[in-house]
């Protein structure tokens, strides 16, 4: 009686197919993770801006200022850029209205590079944030 000292193909086959499962699932967890880090980034980013930004406010009486930096990270590796909103925009969520920059209000907005489901980032002079992705929600992009 012979014995085999191997793997089947099929074995193989099996083998290889459930690694590469198991490579798939750990790529889209590892993109969701660094999407979200990069978010938290840029929701970092708008509040301290909007705190220099009521510094400013305090020292000049205006909010129409040069910003101390326009995108994040400060390097070639930009994710997202930090602006002022130069006319009133209207968030999907909420579905409030959102000022342009002016002697007594701002709002600032994250506008990622990359493809992103929140879109853009908003937060105003009064605190209050809001996104512009068609179906984003509040709560999952600033969470």
């Amino acid at each position: 009686m012979k014995f085999n000292k191997g793997f089947t193909v099929i074995e193989l086959v099996v083998a290889v197919t459930i690694v590469l499962l198991l490579i798939a699932v750990a790529l889209a967890s590892f993109n969701d993770h660094m999407t979200r880090k990069y978010r938290a980034e840029a929701r970092k980013a708008l509040i301290e801006t909007a705190e220099w930004l009521r510094m400013q406010h305090a020292k000049s009486g205006t909010y129409v200022v040069a910003l101390p930096y326009t995108q994040l990270p400060n390097d070639d590796n930009a994710r997202y850029r930090i602006e002022l909103v130069a006319s009133p925009l209207t968030a999907t969520d909420p579905k409030v209205q959102f000022p342009a920059v002016s002697l007594d209000a701002f709002t600032l907005s994250a506008v990622p590079l990359n493809e992103d489901a929140c879109g853009n980032l908003l937060l105003d002079s009064a605190g209050r944030v809001g996104v512009s992705g068609a179906d984003a929600r509040v709560a999952d992009c600033w969470h």
